[in-house]
């Protein structure tokens, strides 16, 4: 809160880092405390030494986001933000960051539901259609078959492979352009 330069900021968190890798940093206190100080200072680096500090805070919570396109989406926010020496909108930025981020962590569960269910879906209709073919079939010759062999024939070939790749592009990339 000294007004440093962004450089000796990067230099205290490496030595931190280096030196004292077990203790843990509240980045939640120390960027709202920059948040609201930063009506104090003038500087025109302001900006840019929250934004370092915005990426630092969350850069735990970010690299565990999912999918890259998330990662890229908050990293595009955060450099994109342009902080001011208000304090109430630099809180209202970094509220809306990571509320982002809340979002993302809250939806990668769900996505995992939906790709399961669309994945059961289509192996039930494969195993549907295997059950057609397989009663065409026996009315002409009275053959037994395996009931789990089919079941795991109709898994492999069921397609989840090729369909939920897209749809999940589909829905990561519907999700970004909500909240664009």
């Amino acid at each position: 809160m000294s007004d440093s330069p962004k450089e000796i900021i990067e230099n205290l968190i490496r030595a931190k880092q280096l030196h004292f890798p077990e203790q843990p940093l509240d980045w939640e206190y120390l960027l709202d405390q920059l948040a609201e100080f930063s009506e104090f200072y003038y500087s025109d680096k302001l900006s840019e030494r929250l934004q370092y500090l915005v990426i630092c805070g969350f850069s735990m919570r970010v690299e565990a986001l999912a999918f890259e396109v998330w990662r890229d989406h908050i990293t595009n926010m955060i450099q994109t933000s342009n902080f001011t020496c208000s304090a109430r909108y630099n809180s209202y930025a970094l509220n809306i960051i990571e509320g982002e981020i809340a979002h993302f962590e809250d939806e990668l569960p769900k996505l995992k539901e939906v790709t399961t269910i669309l994945e059961l879906a289509l192996w039930k209709m494969k195993m549907n259609e295997k059950s057609r073919q397989d009663m065409a079939t026996q009315s002409q010759k009275k053959i037994k078959t395996d009931e789990s062999i089919t079941r795991q024939q109709c898994h492999v070939t069921c397609g989840a492979d090729v369909i939920i790749g897209p749809v999940l592009q589909f829905l990561i990339a519907t999700g970004l352009e909500m909240y664009d």
